[in-house]
């Protein structure tokens, strides 16, 4: 995330939390083009585009969200709604029904703490974030796993955590990391992109290739697969 993008994240959640959606809708979109990564961004985009009455926009980006983080009670609570207001009324009851079993209990109180200790996770991924962009590694190493710590299975901050790894030269963490997160959710790509990455570094051309490909087979217009995937086809053309 550069230091544009850190803004108009930073904006887009103080407009929303003001409740002064339509600027925080400009901003949160012109973030989430370059940031596919950000459950708690699909979640306030889903709340915008319900309160908006753009039903299917709005499950769109909670269903999102939840790909990300299958543990996010908000935005599960938020999708449970969005289907009721629209008499899906079976969609929501399951929807809820994973929520609970996500937390291991079908109680209010647990699904409280659930959603309170989801937030402080993704606190800590935010100062990790932070500590990125002025290239403290090892600080934003610590924040990230103070927040898998509390939600092990949020694999966007698997992948951030990750991405600290390699960028300290740490790459058997790194890659451990973007497996367990592949393991978690096959189908969250950034994941994928980054396991390819740090494969394309340690010369496993044909193992990223794999990554890459499977990328493009879900998100066709993924240019930094492509481009990466493009580059390893050409090294692979001149080996002997």
């Amino acid at each position: 995330m550069n230091s544009n993008d850190r803004e108009h994240y930073k904006l887009g959640k103080e407009f929303f939390l003001r409740n002064n959606y339509d600027i925080a809708l400009q901003h949160l979109l012109i973030f989430e083009e370059g940031n596919k990564d950000y459950a708690d961004v699909y979640n306030m985009l889903g709340v915008i585009f319900h309160l908006n009455g753009k039903i299917k926009d709005a499950i769109k980006y909670f269903e999102s969200a939840m790909r990300i983080n299958p543990g996010y009670m908000e935005a599960a609570t938020n999708l449970a709604v969005t289907y009721n207001d629209i008499g899906q009324y079976e969609k929501a009851k399951n929807v809820l029904n994973r929520a609970k079993e996500s937390s291991h209990s079908g109680s209010i109180k647990e699904m409280e703490d659930r959603l309170v200790t989801s937030k402080l996770s993704n606190m800590h991924a935010e100062i990790g974030d932070l500590y990125m962009e002025i290239n403290d590694g090892d600080a934003a190493i610590e924040e990230y796993e103070k927040a898998l710590k509390l939600q092990p299975t949020f694999v966007d901050i698997k992948t951030k955590l990750a991405v600290a790894f390699r960028e300290k030269g740490m790459i058997a963490q790194a890659i451990k990391e973007l497996e367990e997160a592949k393991f978690i959710n096959a189908d969250y790509l950034p994941a994928r992109v980054n396991l390819g990455i740090v494969y394309y570094l340690m010369s496993r051309l044909d193992d990223a290739v794999v990554e890459w490909e499977s990328v493009l087979k879900h998100d066709p217009n993924n240019g930094i697969a492509r481009m990466y995937l493009n580059a390893a086809r050409k090294e692979k053309q001149k080996k002997p």
